[in-house]
């Protein structure tokens, strides 16, 4: 296969866990790719940014297509706000061209280097929760097989194709192009407020009480404090400033040059900065924030995954419906305040539903947890995984590397049969694959 551009090479998450020796291509033309595919032995898995934490963008058995340099924007709609772009497009790419011309994302996940092609994989959410997740913005795509045909699709042109690639982790094809749906802003300013709270139950509270009032929500939340205070954090909330102010404006970065020593993060480091935050925000503010600050913190942060050491870290993200969910995410914090391996990051913010067919978003709490890697830690996580899927609830598949396949079947049982049928139907030889294919759906 080096005759055609292919390399071995390791490939690993965000979160520099999993990490395998497998093989890339870095197709830098549509032609090129399809070409490619018409080398059939091997199965192939498309990876964007590489910004998915855990195993959903490597295939460890097969060929990795990076499709970052699938990277051009083709066309945009001014009068109806519709970019059609490649999905190799960053977010980065759309804020530095479109926030100076009045427009941007109308959902966005924690990091600009994500690819349009890969937040239309993972169906990505952010902290806007009314507005959905991506898939909605997604008026359409075209999308190749693994025998190298392409399709388009949307709502009315094989729509089952389309929803169930929007949330599907890239198993049903290779996403070429996509329209996508930005919205109309006249500032590159966020109106942000800071309000602590003493624990969870106030967390929830000032959450529901923010709904209709504010358009993005997001609490950090304090993962060593137990008993009386356990849930106790920061609640921010936010709304877009009019002031006709438009620019991208980005901060020089801070660079972590090296891996710190594995045990760097532990539970005295934690609460030491669990500390430090809280005093920062304890009387709480309001201020005007840049867009690329408020929505891309980690960003400003180079290889900030190394602060966790070379074996890296697991963030453990499920959704829970709203009825009930104050009690079950109580529960899950005092297992976890229990353990002492939560980590820095930390979060609660609503969320709202999704088109797509196995798609992570439903209406109500999403919480998520940085683990430091300890042996004890998979156990805690599967007894995590019992009380989430007993309420309906799920684990967030971008950000898994571990979830037992029993337990995400039961998770995403209501359309998995119908997805998996879907899939085998525009790709009925098989061919496409990833480490958590092989762990969530063959084993």
């Amino acid at each position: 296969m080096e005759n055609l551009g292919c390399r071995k090479e390791t490939i690993k998450g965000w979160n520099n866990y999993p990490a395998r020796f497998s093989t890339m291509y870095r197709p830098e033309r549509i032609d090129d790719l399809a070409h490619f595919l018409e080398y059939k032995s091997q199965t192939i898995l498309a990876r964007g940014g590489g910004t998915t934490y855990g195993d959903s963008s490597i295939n460890d058995i097969g060929i990795n297509v990076d499709t970052s340099r699938l990277d051009k924007m083709i066309s945009f709609n001014n009068a109806q706000g519709i970019l059609h772009c490649q999905s190799g497009v960053t977010l980065q790419d759309i804020c530095n061209t479109f926030i100076p011309r009045g427009y941007f994302l109308n959902v966005t996940p924690g990091t600009k280097y994500a690819t349009v092609g890969g937040c239309i994989a993972t169906d990505s959410h952010g902290k806007n929760w009314s507005a959905g997740s991506f898939g909605y913005y997604v008026n359409g795509f075209n999308i190749m097989l693994r025998d190298g045909k392409i399709l388009f699709c949307d709502d009315n042109n094989n729509s089952d194709l389309f929803q169930a690639t929007i949330g599907g982790m890239g198993m049903t094809g290779i996403i070429i192009d996509a329209y996508v749906k930005l919205k109309n802003i006249t500032s590159s300013l966020i109106d942000v407020e800071t309000i602590p709270f003493n624990n969870l139950k106030d967390c929830i509270s000032l959450q529901l009480e923010s709904l209709n009032t504010h358009e993005y929500l997001f609490s950090w939340i304090d993962s060593q404090r137990g008993g009386a205070r356990i849930g106790t954090g920061v609640l921010q909330r936010a709304t877009h400033v009019s002031n006709s102010l438009l620019q991208y404006k980005e901060k020089k970065k801070i660079n972590i040059p090296f891996f710190f020593p594995n045990k760097f993060i532990n539970a005295y480091t934690v609460k030491m900065f669990n500390y430090l935050y809280r005093t920062m925000n304890r009387t709480g503010n309001r201020f005007n924030m840049d867009l690329i600050k408020f929505f891309y913190p980690l960003d400003s942060i180079g290889n900030w995954y190394r602060l966790y050491g070379r074996r890296g870290f697991v963030e453990y993200q499920i959704v829970i419906p709203f009825d009930g969910a104050s009690e079950v995410i109580h529960e899950l914090l005092d297992i976890i305040t229990r353990s002492e391996l939560g980590s820095i990051v930390s979060a609660i913010k609503p969320v709202g539903k999704s088109k797509g067919m196995i798609s992570f978003p439903k209406d109500g709490f999403t919480f998520a947890v940085d683990f430091i890697i300890h042996k004890s830690l998979w156990n805690i996580l599967d007894r995590l995984d019992l009380i989430v899927s007993s309420v309906g609830g799920k684990v967030y598949l971008a950000k898994d590397a571990r979830l037992l396949s029993e337990s995400f079947k039961k998770m995403y049982s209501d359309k998995l049969d119908d997805w998996n049928a879907i899939r085998c139907k525009y790709n009925p030889n098989g061919g496409i694959s990833s480490m958590m294919f092989h762990r969530l759906l063959i084993n």
